[in-house]
């Protein structure tokens, strides 16, 4: 018959008492048998027979003794499978086996099924009060973000939207999928920066401005200050939470002159394009059925085009500066593969204009950190400018050096009409 939960440790220490005292009745009984059979063939050695006999003994104490602690130790380990087996162990713990007539004899079984029902109990509560508070929570949230004076918008890992505020530039797209409806420059999108700090970051935080959410010109366009934050493996599914802040009064009113102005340079893209290839068409059929004085003309034909491509491209990088949307994207580069992809196109404006170009970079400098592209712009306009204020025949040197053992200089020197002394203060204003 199954005793009470409360005369369990009662009945246990009776058990074990006895247990104990049976083995050591025991192992008396074997320490005695041992010697009287040793005096009946070694009476003559007292000595060894009492030590033989105490070292039965001591040998019958450990043997009985690990018996007596397995016997009162198997309790505490089926209590302790069962507080793990409900416990949040990371380590999956299987249930004790229970259903034997001793532990239904002795009470473990009713103790070991109570720790199973209090913690079935215990989960059932927790899991109501937590999907309550859940449910305020999320409520409260809601009301919280649908006040914000700003757009929030919460992305997944694939950059769908999981939840967006009522302020938040969104819009539609066809296969009901909604998407934040803004423009990015298209090297540095907010897809392109998650995809990127999913990749290498664990945390992460970007800041654009001049973000508009339609093209100039239509209704209803405004300009925000986009912030986005990324944390890997959120709890809650959510990659990332983009926070949009309209600027459009503040950004207005010079926003209309830079729109035109970056409308315009990339209208005159295509234009430009096609004239430098026509060009190019033109030049290579007809190559060597020129005269010199037509093949110069063609030669300044190709400068004079590459020249408005590349004031565009300057007109576009100021335009994208003013909306602090230039970036620069900085790579380990070697100067010399830059300034050689520069030297046709260079060779060819010093030639029509008469000017000699000299090249003074050494072949064993180290790499360096830049925007090959923008860094090739500059050089370009330096060189540039050089050409165009030197004067017929003049040399323009470019050379490299190593500088303070962290920085390559580059310097660009011509031998022309210099800068009067009274502009220099404005050498640096756009378009001067």
């Amino acid at each position: 018959m199954a005793i009470k939960i409360h005369d369990y440790f009662k009945n246990y220490k009776h058990r074990t008492l006895t247990y104990f005292l049976l083995l050591q009745i025991i192992s008396g009984l074997l320490a005695g048998i041992f010697v009287f059979l040793a005096a009946q063939f070694f009476s003559n050695a007292p000595t060894s027979i009492f030590v033989m006999a105490l070292s039965i003994n001591v040998l019958c104490n450990i043997v009985f003794g690990l018996i007596l602690f397995s016997i009162a130790s198997k309790p505490h380990k089926i209590l302790s499978q069962a507080v793990a087996h409900v416990s949040k162990d990371p380590v999956v713990t299987e249930p004790p086996h229970i259903d034997t007539k001793e532990a239904e004899a002795s009470g473990l079984r009713q103790i070991v099924q109570t720790v199973y029902e209090l913690a079935a109990q215990t989960q059932q509560n927790l899991s109501s009060s937590t999907i309550g508070s859940q449910s305020a929570a999320a409520a409260f949230f809601k009301e919280l973000a649908d006040d914000l004076p700003c757009g929030l918008v919460a992305l997944s890992k694939d950059g769908s939207i999981v939840y967006s505020n009522h302020l938040a530039p969104i819009k539609e797209l066809p296969d009901g999928r909604i998407e934040p409806m803004l423009f990015f420059e298209q090297r540095d999108t907010l897809d392109q920066w998650l995809s990127k700090s999913e990749s290498n970051k664990v945390r992460d935080l970007r800041t654009w401005q001049r973000i508009a959410n339609k093209l100039p010109g239509e209704e209803d366009r405004h300009i925000y200050d986009v912030i986005a934050f990324y944390q890997k493996e959120n709890p809650a599914g959510i990659a990332a939470i983009v926070l949009t802040v309209d600027r459009t009064e503040i950004y207005s009113v010079d926003q209309e002159d830079m729109d035109f102005i970056a409308l315009a340079a990339h209208e005159l893209r295509g234009p430009i394009t096609v004239i430098r290839g026509y060009l190019d068409v033109i030049k290579n059929d007809l190559k060597g059925k020129f005269s010199p004085e037509e093949e110069e003309l063609f030669d300044r034909l190709q400068v004079s085009s590459e020249r408005l491509a590349g004031y565009i491209n300057n007109i576009l990088n100021v335009s994208r500066y003013d909306r602090n949307q230039f970036q620069l994207h900085v790579h380990e580069e070697s100067l010399m593969d830059i300034v050689k992809s520069l030297v046709p196109d260079l060779a060819l404006r010093a030639r029509t204009q008469r000017r000699k170009l000299i090249f003074r970079i050494p072949k064993d400098l180290p790499t360096i950190a830049a925007d090959s592209t923008s860094l090739g712009e500059v050089i370009t306009n330096l060189i540039d400018n050089a050409i165009k204020y030197s004067h017929e025949n003049g040399q323009i040197i470019i050379t490299a050096s190593v500088k303070d053992n962290s920085m390559v200089e580059i310097t660009v020197q011509d031998f022309g009409v210099g800068m009067p002394e009274s502009i220099m203060g404005e050498l640096f204003t756009r378009f001067y």
